[in-house]
């Protein structure tokens, strides 16, 4: 491998020794092999440390927080020191497909106006089985659209280079959730944009993730992203900006409602996944979901409204089970 690798895969983890092997045999088995993978253990009190150094590959980089500071500053902490021209990011519970990043530094490679590309994925649950499949937009313009609406990338299947987030100032540390989210709309102001319209990424529906234990905290992150974004189409600067440039320190509390989730919110976040497991059907992985968020709040509005809408829909099944039933009975009779 060269000195200096083409690439850095970037990982930060934080008590993410369940699924954390998967993750990281997932990129050590990639047929694109001249990378380094840069993994900051942001102060695990869990198996993560021992999980890594059990690996003997020269391509791992370990670096270990003294204490947890976060995602986004882990991911700046990796940014400063990454070797590579791209970026790749993987999260610590997911899954990168054989030829992800093979494909990926390909398309940097061949398109050298696109500064950011990232792909379609599966949604798995727990045990690894797909759920579902996620596509998204591909173009440069049509991205731009989307993210003016909401996020248009999954976190952990982005490639980006380098040389771009630099000018950008990297993630803004103020940002403890939808970190991403905000960058991906810094670099839509200034840099070309694309999706891969290939699966390459296994993102983990878990339970207890971030994501989803605090789905409604990174909703309030990502609206205020998206405000600060207005305010650049419209003034040329947002309110960080105009902060930094008069010297003032940023105090998010002064942006956003900061405070613990309330069991309340814990209903809703668990809620708002169960329902969309159960409009694709998979009632399994909805009763957990379901459950949980019966467990965090049982008298949520909105777990009753799920709940009828579980019965109608199961209604519905029977009447058409029902229907298959007499339907083959009558071409059995005409026979």
């Amino acid at each position: 491998m060269k000195l200096e690798p083409k690439l850095t895969v970037l990982m930060s983890v934080y008590n993410g020794g369940k699924y954390l092997r998967e993750a990281v045999d997932s990129i050590l088995n990639q047929t694109f092999k001249d990378f380094e993978f840069l993994i900051i253990n942001d102060g695990s009190t869990d198996e993560t440390l021992k999980i890594l150094n059990d690996y003997n590959d020269p391509r791992i980089n370990i670096i270990t927080n003294d204490e947890n500071i976060g995602l986004t500053r882990s991911l700046n902490k990796g940014l400063k020191i990454a070797r590579g021209d791209y970026i790749a990011r993987q999260d610590a519970g997911d899954i990168s497909t054989p030829d992800r990043l093979e494909k990926q530094v390909e398309f940097l490679n061949k398109y050298k106006d696109i500064c950011l590309v990232g792909a379609f994925f599966y949604i798995i649950n727990e045990k690894g089985r797909v759920l579902y499949k996620v596509t998204s937009l591909e173009s440069n313009g049509e991205l731009k659209r989307k993210l003016s609406k909401g996020n248009a990338f999954a976190h952990g299947v982005v490639m980006f280079r380098k040389k771009c987030v630099e000018k950008l100032g990297r993630y803004r540390e103020q940002f403890t959730a939808s970190q991403d989210y905000d960058l991906w709309l810094r670099f839509s102001e200034h840099y070309k944009m694309a999706n891969i319209p290939e699966y390459l990424y296994k993102w983990r529906l878990n339970i207890n993730s971030v994501s989803v234990r605090y789905k409604s905290k990174q909703d309030r992150y990502a609206t205020l992203a998206l405000e600060l974004y207005e305010e650049r189409q419209k003034l040329g600067k947002d309110r960080f900006q105009m902060f930094e440039k008069n010297g003032k320190k940023i105090k998010m509390k002064d942006f956003i409602e900061i405070g613990p989730e309330g069991k309340n919110s814990y209903a809703k976040n668990y809620n708002y996944w169960a329902r969309i497991l159960l409009h694709k059907g998979l009632y399994n992985d909805f009763f957990r979901f379901f459950i949980k968020a019966l467990l965090s709040e049982p008298f949520c509005k909105d777990n009753l409204f799920l709940l009828l809408d579980f019965f109608y829909r199961s209604l519905i099944l029977v009447l058409r089970k029902i229907k298959q039933i007499f339907s083959l009975r009558i071409l059995r009779q005409e026979r």
